[in-house]
């Protein structure tokens, strides 16, 4: 190339510290470094809480809160011209197609469009979607999938091809635990050594399944429950407490709310939780994986790709009876097992997963579609 500098627009939701948002922040500094002149448009009804993190990050911040009128799509039009952006990387799914067309009418070199989970639709929604996603694939919408189970769902339930590019997760910052850096962690959350302390993070909706742990938290004998960590923004009127403190079981969970920094509490667990009704892929979960933690997921589309690379998961169902006996499991994992977890799971975690791997894939997506424009108009010089 001509040495001039890639412009790509992200267009996200409401900026919270969940799978895209904390890839994208997590790899600012390895797209600068490439040259990329990095911009994100907000269309929350309000920018969110991972706004700071964004701006920290290098990002230059648009908000367009969403509407359904036609002022709204004029709007985001008229910023995606006006920034002459070579990428345009779609991310979000709620009018997609819409967004996909405004982005191919103004004829950037490459738009891309990532979808992040394993949305199985059905009926006359399943219809409409597969006809609007292959729609944008014949206008030259390059979809992306985040995990075997996201691409093998758009190609089962759509008939969509897209190209794979496995999630990561920040590899410089979550790595192998030291005893030290455990001890140091637990003592932070007034833990005991001989407390089993289990950890769960992410938003608090119905998809994350998080009731099924306090529920099984109170199947178990109260000498026998765990110490529950929950990091995460409940929903409104908090739930989740409430259903604690009508099971019982509050004293045994720290609500931590919204964590900024979520590494300390893995540092502090002896396992991870997450037993989702789906998933696209488990950023939340790898994170944990490379900090060497057991962990038990539910055996769904998203964190089920992890099975092959990592052994001794402990994986169920997503009922709290289920989920009860996974804990149960995991207390009692031998000695050994939790040696090769700690010692094997860091590594496995870096190579499969690791950031500059995702970050090198996508600029090579961005890249090739811009050079084949770029020559096509005579911009690119030998």
């Amino acid at each position: 190339m001509n040495g001039k500098p890639l412009r790509v627009l992200h267009v996200l939701g409401e900026l919270k510290p969940s799978g895209a948002e904390t890839m994208l922040v997590a790899a600012a500094p390895l797209f600068r470094a490439e040259g990329l002149m990095l911009d994100v448009l907000s269309i929350g009804a309000i920018t969110g809480p991972y706004t700071k993190r964004f701006e920290a990050a290098g990002y230059r911040l648009h908000h367009i809160p969403y509407s359904r009128s036609p002022g709204f799509f004029f709007r985001v039009r008229r910023l995606m011209q006006a920034g002459q952006y070579d990428v345009i990387h779609l991310h979000v799914e709620a009018a997609n197609f819409w967004f996909g067309l405004i982005a191919r009418s103004v004829r950037p070199p490459v738009v891309l469009r990532t979808v992040h989970n394993a949305f199985a639709f059905s009926g006359n929604l399943q219809w409409r979607r597969g006809m609007q996603r292959r729609l944008l694939h014949g206008l030259g919408v390059r979809h992306v999938s985040i995990s075997a189970s996201v691409r093998d769902t758009e190609l089962r339930h759509y008939r969509l091809p897209t190209t794979l590019v496995w999630n990561w997760y920040d590899s410089m910052r979550f790595t192998a635990t030291s005893p030290e850096a455990r001890l140091a962690a637990r003592a932070g959350f007034g833990l005991g050594e001989q407390d089993f302390v289990i950890a769960s993070i992410g938003n608090c909706s119905q998809v994350k399944n998080h009731t099924a742990i306090i529920r099984a938290m109170a199947m178990l004998p109260a000498e026998q429950r765990p110490v529950y960590l929950h990091a995460g923004i409940e929903e409104a009127g908090e739930p989740e407490r409430e259903l604690a403190r009508q099971l019982g079981v509050a004293d045994w969970i720290r609500f931590l709310g919204g964590v900024d920094d979520v590494l300390p509490l893995l540092r502090a667990a002896d396992a991870y939780v997450m037993p989702s009704i789906y998933e696209g892929f488990g950023i939340a979960a790898i994170e944990a994986l490379a900090t060497g933690l057991p962990a038990l997921f539910s055996d769904v589309a998203g964190l089920r790709d992890f099975r092959a690379d990592f052994p001794h998961l402990v994986y169920t169902g997503t009922g709290a009876a289920e989920v009860a006996a996974g804990l149960q499991t995991l207390r009692h994992l031998p000695a050994t097992c939790k040696r090769d977890i700690q010692q094997r799971y860091p590594d496995i975690a870096r190579q499969r997963f690791g950031m500059e791997r995702g970050a090198q894939e996508y600029l090579a997506l961005y890249r090739e579609g811009t050079v084949a424009v770029r020559s096509a108009r005579g911009e690119v010089h030998a």
